[in-house]
């Protein structure tokens, strides 16, 4: 009796389908209370159907899927950055992307479902000092020179939003696996 060969497209289909949770995960983590968010998450499921000859069954698809929602993302960066929305750098929004992509290319847990939450939440300009200072690896003198603040008031600022972060995530995980 011989056995059927899955159908390529469908097999396909149900790995879009599949990760969908995880795009999701990925855009918002890149695009943090963004509008945006959805027609990224559209436009990446779009190209991947486009592009879906390109990848081989059996390869590692979520990882094929964040590198083409990478440069959607990149895209909507650029924009902003021509249109004077956000004032970040490009490299420091590249670094954002490769260390997001390491952790998302991990199973997510609820701590890091709890921090994206958490980080939406908080205002544009406080993510970003949080963003500059712990994801972009900037230092305090550099931070307070670009921002014309003294450092230590960045420091009391930084730390009212760690208090703010930790408080939220306290609320948003488990009893019991209290964040430290």
């Amino acid at each position: 009796m011989a056995t059927m060969k899955p159908d390529p497209e469908q097999t396909f289909v149900q790995l879009v389908v599949n990760h969908q949770p995880a795009l999701r995960a990925f855009v918002l983590s890149l695009l943090p209370g963004s509008p945006e968010v959805d027609d990224v998450i559209q436009e990446t499921n779009a190209e991947i159907w486009v592009k879906r000859g390109d990848f081989r069954i059996g390869t590692n698809f979520k990882s094929w899927m964040f590198s083409v929602a990478k440069f959607k993302v990149m895209s909507v960066w650029r924009d902003h950055q021509r249109q004077k929305v956000w004032a970040v750098p490009e490299e420091t929004l590249a670094m954002l992307v490769e260390r997001i992509e390491a952790g998302a290319l991990a199973d997510t847990d609820s701590r890091h479902e709890a921090l994206r939450i958490c980080l939406d939440r908080l205002r544009a300009e406080d993510r970003m000092l949080i963003l500059n200072r712990y994801i972009a690896d900037q230092n305090l003198d550099r931070l307070a020179r670009e921002s014309g603040r003294k450092k230590d008031s960045l420091k009391v600022s930084l730390h009212r939003i760690r208090a703010v972060l930790k408080a939220c995530m306290n609320r948003r995980i488990q009893p019991g696996q209290e964040f430290a």
